[in-house]
């Protein structure tokens, strides 16, 4: 018994086992794991080197560049930029895009950090390296209503426990931590008076702040711990410790010093929730959960930790499950709105009966390609649902294909097993060749490597797996089904669509080199045209939100990048189009969306999330803050931007300089940015080559301190004793220990005159002024050097206005750029949009010849001849053709996603292309000539063809007019496109086979070409 046999002598079983699967798939669709996006893989790292008391000079020299010669060998890695600040360096890493082990890749790395540690200097400290850099804070919170810090902190702290306890919380941590502190506040002129200095009190505390052992005593068979108290374990005892002056009297620490429990010196970060203090917590959930129900767990979380911390209260900041369930249920939306288009589309063109059968396989194939994507670990989030949609009117080809050919069985008097197995028999061969050219149109964007590939994978994973199920399903349950619903016509029906199928053949029988020349004269406008469809890497996200950084010059303090940043709260509160301001001072805004960056501690810096009372309105916001705030703040760098959908990008437009002299540097990006000023879609123009900052150096006389005893490191110790502190110990009173510092009352406010005047032991326990053994020298350097791959870098960014492209600025300055003179060894080099547009598509176009290899397979083993194959492939054009005019008229640009919207078109049109040629060739089979077998081909596949072109676009209609950003692109290429290849292939597929395979033709052009050779005049 033949397999066909067996599924219609076993129809029950292989019906019900169909209907099964797709209610495994509304099972698996209601419980699926649900999130917005994609998670993309772990490519992005960041390492953070501290080296306290060097400079940024210093940093690059001792820290950054052993690091970057150690990391210079892991092969995994694909680029790397650093950045030497006072203190620190810090690298952000990015691997390979053809890394898959990525445990193993970030193993490397550590070890290279470890080797290059080995160089460091004393007082170095570890490089530590972060690779959960995609980690997405899904819920950022707010814990506010106290102007105290330290009390949000407790309360913040509070919060953090309870979420922590949660099983689907992995991570919970604090935003703008204050930190906390015991600062002793040392009174200089009774210190003075007393004869008492910061080193002897240090060392009279640090004796009293020590967890010590007492032993133990063995007493009646048991261990009995002996503990002696000697630590501090409150304020009030540090207060009341007794101070030996060097008379032999002891005073009270509280009489020399203001002992007091504060926040970290000097602040490293602060938040405000709508101009209010706050400290914040945020909570990253597990992998592979649903995140709706994430975020409802959370919230039960917080209303039971919220009682015990009143009356401070919990303010949501950022709340990813509220939007992850707003996208899905849009898509959903979709899917259903794509899935009852289809069925109409499908009843109205073929009938209710046919139209019925044909409706029925689209949720039987969508519900069962759900639920074997489930079971294999899929994801629940916009792209896979999105990919379902495009996938709709594709997936009723094959079931279209087999119905109507049983239904002309039918119709000429064959009974339903007969017809239904025929045409089975029929199709099986040429609808598995067209099957696998379509995914084989798919195989470069399933294979493609990197960020955006990744980004992307599952629109070929989802539309690969329902071809194949609808493959199956067309010959398996579509033979049944129509076996049992199924009804010979009796009344002889006049298709209109026949007719334009008899008279398109005609047109290209009686005129194929017409039709030919036609064609490529639309394809080369269509070329010519393309020139005015802006480019753009990816669109930005729909959200009600925008980020605002705020940047002073490198070297500024916090409080001062805080006073600008309450300037600007302040402006946008009185905006109405503004709805929350939620402002990070002195570092970024947590990961609240799944492509931001993290930016690490930097005093200069803050980070504003703006949202808009709606999406439409953040247009409003931005060009308020670009035209009205930042004039009114010429001391701060404003950049505002909208949130954008793909790989993370820091800026559309980047330019990059590269050299070893700063100076160099400087003169090359002030250049640059002269030239991007003279753009008018530019904004928002700047360089990350700060101007430097002040610098006070201490040049001790080595002789006169050695003539006291003292050494440079008591120098040192006792300038940053006086201004930053002196540490004498930790506090065990709360649940981690606090520093206890000793420092002078002015701290980092204390003024520079007096800084001459900071007393330095001697050995004899004397102090003498500083302004005896060094004198002060004022000098401005770099605060922060930048470097990629090892080499200095600036980079010049900038935004674009609303409506405009990357592409139409990169080319216009690309031109401006020609003329430049860089000076003597700066390099420039494109980044941002150009970069990663650049680097998808050749990754994507890199696979490209192994789809084009499958393709070339299929097609020579279903047809064995390489003229048939080339008409084929001559169709792929095409695809190109209603492209460009679509994304014209919707005024939508040609990116990364449209890209894969060509591609989906490609496997489109040559199956229709496939299906076609078929027929042709049965009729030639049958002793029919050419021309009568192309008017029958054409007459006959017509309206396969047109069903589904027309269900496919009546699927991706949802998406064209998607609230979301990401999908109308794709959707109106490939809708534009179908429309004008389908038109086109019906007519070119017949002139390009009359050309190619009737010998008249051929020799009718090869006796044209030879007289047109006769009456050319000759050139002797």
């Amino acid at each position: 018994m033949t397999v066909l046999g067996w599924i219609f002598n076993n129809r029950r079983l292989v019906l019900t086992v169909a209907a099964l699967l797709s209610l495994s798939g509304v099972a698996m669709w209601l419980t699926m794991v649900r999130q917005e996006d994609p998670r993309l893989p772990a490519y992005w790292g960041q390492v953070v080197a501290p080296y306290p008391g060097a400079d940024a000079p210093l940093v690059e020299r001792l820290v950054l560049e052993p690091i970057e010669d150690a990391l210079a060998e892991v092969h995994e890695i694909r680029y790397f930029e650093a950045t030497a600040f006072d203190e620190m360096a810090v690298l952000e890493i990015e691997l390979r895009g053809d890394i898959r082990d990525f445990n193993a890749a970030w193993d490397e790395v550590r070890e290279a950090l470890a080797q290059a540690r080995l160089d460091f200097p004393e007082g170095a400290g570890r490089p530590v390296l972060d690779e959960n850099q995609v980690d997405q804070d899904a819920i950022v919170l707010a814990v506010c209503g106290s102007a105290d810090s330290l009390e949000l902190l407790q309360g913040a702290r509070h919060l953090k426990d309870r979420l922590l306890g949660h099983p689907l919380v992995k991570r919970a941590e604090i935003i703008a931590d204050p930190g906390e502190q015991v600062t002793i506040a040392l009174n200089d002129d009774v210190a003075r008076r007393l004869g008492l200095n910061t080193q002897q009190l240090a060392s009279q505390l640090g004796a009293r702040s020590r967890i010590l052992s007492g032993g133990s005593l063995q007493m009646e068979g048991k261990s009995i711990r002996l503990r002696p108290l000697s630590e501090f374990a409150s304020v009030a005892e540090i207060q009341q410790t007794p101070i030996r002056l060097s008379g032999g009297q002891s005073v009270p620490l509280s009489e020399v010093a203001r002992v007091h429990l504060s926040p970290r010196e000097p602040a490293r970060a602060r938040m405000r929730i709508d101009g209010a203090m706050a400290v914040g917590v945020g909570v990253v959930p597990r992998e592979a959960i649903n995140i709706v129900r994430f975020g409802d767990e959370v919230r039960r979380a917080i209303a039971d930790a919220a009682p015990a911390i009143e009356p401070l209260r919990v303010q949501v900041v950022t709340y990813q499950p509220a939007r992850t369930q707003t996208r899905l249920s849009e898509l959903n939306r979709s899917l259903l709105f794509g899935v009852m288009i289809v069925a109409g589309t499908l009843i109205m063109a073929m009938g209710i009966r046919l139209g019925l059968l044909v409706a029925s396989v689209v949720p039987l194939v969508t519900m069962t390609a759900v639920a074997l994507y489930a079971w294999g670990g899929g994801v629940l989030h916009q792209i896979s649902i999105a990919a379902l949609v495009l996938a709709l009117g594709m997936l009723v080809d094959n079931a279209i294909v087999v119905a109507e050919n049983v239904q002309w069985r039918l119709d000429r008097g064959q009974s339903p097993r007969a017809a239904a197995m025929d045409a089975v028999k029929e199709l099986a061969v040429p609808l598995a060749g067209a099957t696998l050219t379509t995914l084989a149109a798919f195989i470069p964007m399933l294979i493609s490597q990197g960020p955006t590939a990744d980004f992307t994978r599952t629109i070929p994973v989802i539309i690969m797996l329902t071809l194949a199920i609808s493959y199956l399903y067309a010959l398996a349950v579509t033979p049944l089904l129509s076996h049992m619903t199924l009804r010979p016509s009796h009344a002889p029906r006049r298709s209109l669509l026949t007719d334009l199928g008899r008279g398109a053949a005609a047109l290209a029988i009686k005129r194929p080199v017409a039709v030919l020349v036609v064609a490529g004269m639309v394809l080369v406008g269509v070329m010519a045209l393309s020139r005015q469809v802006p480019r753009q890497f990816f669109p930005s996200a729909d959200r009600n939100q925008i980020l605002v950084d705020v940047k002073l010059v490198e070297g500024a303090h916090i409080d001062a990048t805080d006073a600008t940043v309450l300037a600007v709260e302040k402006a946008l509160a009185g905006h109405t189009a503004v709805h929350r301001v939620a402002s990070f001072v002195g570092r970024g805004a947590p990961a609240f969306y799944y492509n931001v960056q993290r930016v690490p501690f930097s005093p200069h810096f803050a980070q504003l999330i703006v949202e808009t009372v709606h999406a439409d309105a953040n247009d409003a916001v931005l060009h308020f803050i670009r035209s009205a705030l930042a004039p009114a703040l010429p001391e701060a760098e404003l950049v505002v931007r909208k949130l954008e959908q793909g790989p993370p990008v820091d800026a559309p437009i980047e330019i990059r300089l590269q050299g070893q002299h700063l100076e160099h540097l400087e003169q090359a990006a002030v250049a640059v940015i002269q030239r991007l000023k003279s753009l008018p879609a530019a904004r928002d123009i700047r360089h990350d080559l700060g101007p430097g900052a002040p610098t006070l150096r201490f040049r001790i006389d080595d002789a006169v301190a050695g003539r006291y005893g003292i050494s440079r490191v008591d120098v040192g110790h006792a300038i940053y004793g006086r201004t930053r502190g002196t540490p004498v110990g930790e506090l065990y009173s709360r649940e981690d220990p606090i520093p206890v510092v000793i420092r002078s009352a002015a701290g980092e406010r204390m003024a520079i005159s007096d800084l001459e005047a900071i007393d330095v032991p001697t050995t004899t326990g004397q102090v003498v002024p500083l302004a005896q053994v060094a004198h002060i020298e004022p000098l401005w350097q770099p605060a922060a050097i930048r470097h990629r791959n090892g080499q200095r870098v600036v980079t010049v960014s900038a935004q674009l206005a609303e409506g405009s492209s990357f592409s139409g600025v990169l080319a216009d300055l690309e031109r401006r750029l020609a003329t430049l003179r860089l000076p003597q060894g700066v390099a420039l080099d494109f980044g941002g949009d150009a970069e990663g547009s650049g680097e998808a598509n050749r990754a994507l176009l890199s696979r490209m010849p192994i789809g084009l290899l499958v393709l070339l397979g299929v097609l020579l083993a279903e047809f064995n001849s390489f003229r048939r194959t080339a008409i084929i492939l001559m169709t792929i054009p095409l695809a190109t053709a209603g492209v460009v005019p679509g994304l014209l008229v919707g005024q939508q640009p040609f990116g990364f996603m449209s890209l894969l919207g060509v591609i989906a078109l490609i496997g489109i049109v040559v199956n229709n292309a496939i299906v076609l040629l078929e027929v042709v060739e049965s009729r030639r089979r049958q002793g029919a000539d050419i021309p009568q077998a192309l008017t029958d081909a054409v007459a006959r596949r017509i309206r396969p063809i047109v069903l589904t072109t027309a269900t496919t676009v009546a699927g991706l209609l949802p998406l064209a007019f998607s609230a979301s950003t990401l999908w109308p692109p794709l959707a109106l290429a490939m809708i534009s496109g179908l429309l004008a290849s389908t038109l086109l292939t019906l007519v070119v597929v017949p002139a390009l086979y009359r050309v190619l395979m009737d010998s008249r033709a051929i020799s009718w052009l090869a006796g044209a070409g030879r007289s047109r050779r006769k009456l050319k005049p000759s050139r002797s």
